[in-house]
């Protein structure tokens, strides 16, 4: 049996972890999940690759109960994992966050003449909201 703190960091990044895949999907998650899971044995790294699979396949169907299941599922995966490696707990955080929602860009093209300040203007706009800068370019 584990212990109760344990049972309550996995818990939690078991239900956001699906969440995150729901959210994300699964080829989102599948690196922090290998991540996390780099110090298990083989066969424990398989187990949790299949289980990314599982909960999004379980997540397809129109279930209500598919969620809880998967996040079940996952917080005995985490459990036991971190029991194994005590040092995983600290890092169960980065396993747990959800990823970044994909970016949305819209580009705006102003050409023309007319009342502008300063005269006409020619050039564009583009603006990358929710994603990563592309560096002032």
């Amino acid at each position: 049996m584990y212990d109760a703190e344990l049972m309550a960091v996995a818990t939690g990044a078991a239900g956001t972890l699906v969440a995150a895949i729901a959210t994300s999907g699964a080829e989102q998650i599948r690196q922090k999940v290998a991540h996390f899971f780099r110090r298990a044995t083989p066969d424990q790294q398989r187990a949790a690759a299949q289980a990314v699979d599982d909960t999004a396949a379980a997540l397809a169907s129109p279930s209500p109960e598919a969620r809880a299941l998967a996040a079940t599922a996952w917080t005995q995966l985490i459990a036991r994992y971190i029991d194994e490696h005590r040092d995983s707990m600290n890092e169960v955080g980065e396993l747990a966050v959800a990823a970044p929602p994909a970016s949305k860009v819209w580009n705006q093209h102003n050409t023309g003449t007319g009342t502008f300040i300063g005269g006409d203007v020619h050039g564009g706009m583009t603006v990358n909201y929710g994603g990563a800068s592309d560096g002032g370019h």
